[in-house]
């Protein structure tokens, strides 16, 4: 059994390490590549009030086995950047033919 891919998200590596023209540390990402998943679940939101209004979102998504998602990592999906939360878990379909890749992904507006 095989799953087809469904859609397209971009993603990035988090470089750590990286440096600006001083020296000084900064948050750098590789060029992104195309990588073809199998699902895109938009997941849940929750809205926070409390001083400051803002809104966390984390959605998942499932891809082949060969591709990991890192920590820190940028995904966009859908015209959406989210940044990867956690590390890459395999998943295993219930009839138990199937194997993926799953990784939550998470953005915060406000």
């Amino acid at each position: 059994m095989s799953r087809g891919i469904s859609e397209t998200v971009q993603h990035a590596v988090f470089q750590s390490g990286a440096t600006d023209a001083h020296g000084n540390p900064v948050e750098s990402w590789g060029t992104a590549v195309n990588v073809g998943v199998y699902a895109f679940n938009p997941g849940s939101s929750e809205e926070q009030v409390g001083g400051m209004d803002r809104v966390i979102v984390q959605p998942s998504v499932f891809f082949p086995v060969g591709a990991v998602f890192g920590p820190r990592d940028h995904v966009t999906a859908r015209g959406r950047l989210y940044e990867v939360d956690g590390e890459t878990q395999e998943w295993v379909h219930p009839s138990g033919h199937f194997r993926g890749n799953s990784a939550q992904l998470k953005r915060v507006d406000g």
